[in-house]
């Protein structure tokens, strides 16, 4: 669907109430009021923003050795590797937890998972947020009906449009309404060790993304276009996607230099999770979000 008809959707969708969702399965009758979620608002002597919680499970790894492995990262295969999985070929559940909670208006918070695949037990952990450096932090409708507003500069955007034919973050996917997106340096450990980045900046830290976004996977694994092929970024337009389900989406990478319109992006190493049930709490911020009780160490 090209991005000025889902803006239209949009606007007739819209929901003002702050509120606790839960998001069910896709293959479950969904609850929610599609449509973006409130901004803040701000009275003298009060607290300004709000602060998002978020929990999630059900977990599904998008990653497969394409060819003989000629790179490894302690282990892991690192390329050729899709990580991807338009059609659903690598696409494999597994075992793990989300859990976050920012203030976007004060770029605050932590962001801490684990989950469990062939290759061991991780965990990442990410505190600090930084807005990207290749594109906008989405874009959202402006002033008038069909005036878009690119978002810049915000390491913690909301209530954006990403990715698709948005020309904001690459057509790795259709193009998405992300009710919450950051971006930031994560440490990530592989069965209780540092799984350092041996390849660009944020060496020895790597680059995460978030996405809590409608839903864009099948119970398949599949992503899909409008006429229920499989996605093509060619055709990011056409992705099919799904407001009345929730996904949280993780990835962690090295950074791409110098940077290329590739597509999917030649990062030489790429992880990729989505966790299918999501379940949000949205409160009046009252001061900075406390730090995840989850592993500490340094990585300098």
């Amino acid at each position: 669907m090209h991005l000025s008809t889902r803006i239209l959707a949009t606007l007739a969708l819209l929901t003002l109430a702050v509120a606790v969702h839960a998001a069910p399965r896709r293959d479950t009758a969904p609850r929610r009021s599609a449509g973006s979620l409130p901004e803040a608002s701000a009275e003298a002597g009060k607290p300004v923003g709000l602060r998002y919680r978020i929990t999630a499970t059900n977990a599904r790894l998008n990653r497969r050795p394409i060819g003989p492995v000629r790179r490894w990262v302690q282990g892991v295969p690192a390329e050729p590797v899709d990580s991807m999985c338009w059609n659903g070929v690598g696409s494999t559940p597994i075992t793990g937890r989300f859990t976050l909670e920012i203030e976007p208006m004060r770029n605050t918070g932590y962001v801490f998972a684990e989950w469990s695949d062939e290759n061991g037990k991780w965990s990442y952990s990410q505190t600090r947020f930084i807005h990207p450096e290749h594109h906008a932090s989405g874009i959202r409708f402006g002033t008038s009906m069909f005036a878009i507003d690119q978002v810049l500069n915000e390491a913690v955007s909301h209530n954006v449009y990403l990715h698709g034919d948005t020309g904001q973050g690459m057509p790795v996917m259709p193009t998405v309404f992300a009710y919450l997106g950051a971006w930031g340096p994560a440490e990530v450990t592989l069965d209780g060790a540092i799984f350092r980045n041996p390849f660009e900046y944020p060496t020895p830290r790597w680059a995460g993304h978030l996405m809590l976004t409608e839903g864009v996977r099948r119970a398949d694994g599949t992503v899909r276009t409008i006429t229920n092929e499989i996605y093509n970024p060619s055709r990011g337009s056409e992705g099919v996607t799904e407001p009345g389900d929730l996904e949280m989406h993780l990835t962690f990478h090295d950074d791409l230099l110098p940077v290329t319109t590739n597509v999917p992006p030649p990062f030489s190493f790429f992880y990729h999770i989505v966790f299918e049930d999501v379940r949000i709490e949205i409160v009046q911020a009252d001061g900075a979000a406390e730090k995840e009780p989850g592993p500490v160490f340094d990585v300098d």
